[in-house]
């Protein structure tokens, strides 16, 4: 379907999240190393699940965008971000997890509630990207 978008201002980043239901924010960094070992996967999912208006994928680069890392309050590379109708996570059940805590899954972590993936985490990033696809094709939750 449709490559990743480039965000570069808080505006651009505004404009997504409000016309766009799921918003999987992917928050890298050049010199990261990690960060390039996941971002084919991130277009991949992209491509396999976007739908226009429902479920955008977008990349943040932190060093060109300090401002907007800072908002999210993401210190760690990559890390990626859910939001859903212009908030972090709020509302969406994905194979049991609630997304609306502040609660972060990590490599070995397992968590009720998700709104971050920190680190390059295929299988989860995968499955929750997966699962809001379904959503958005499927008119999602309300």
């Amino acid at each position: 379907m449709a490559d990743p978008i480039a965000i570069s201002t808080q505006d651009e980043l505004k404009a997504l999240i409000s016309s766009t239901k799921y918003v999987i924010l992917d928050f890298w960094a050049e010199w990261c190393g990690p960060c390039k070992a996941i971002a084919p996967i991130f277009a991949k999912l992209s491509k396999s699940h976007a739908v226009p208006g429902r479920l955008a994928f977008a990349k943040v680069d932190v060093d060109a965008s300090p401002d907007i890392a800072r908002e999210y309050g993401i210190t760690a590379m990559p890390t990626f971000v859910f939001v859903v109708d212009g908030e972090v996570g709020k509302g969406v059940d994905v194979q049991g997890r609630q997304l609306g805590a502040s609660v972060k899954l990590g490599e070995g972590e397992s968590a009720e509630r998700v709104v971050q993936i920190r680190g390059a985490d295929p299988r989860n990033l995968t499955l929750l990207a997966a699962e809001l696809g379904e959503l958005a094709k499927n008119g999602g939750v309300e």
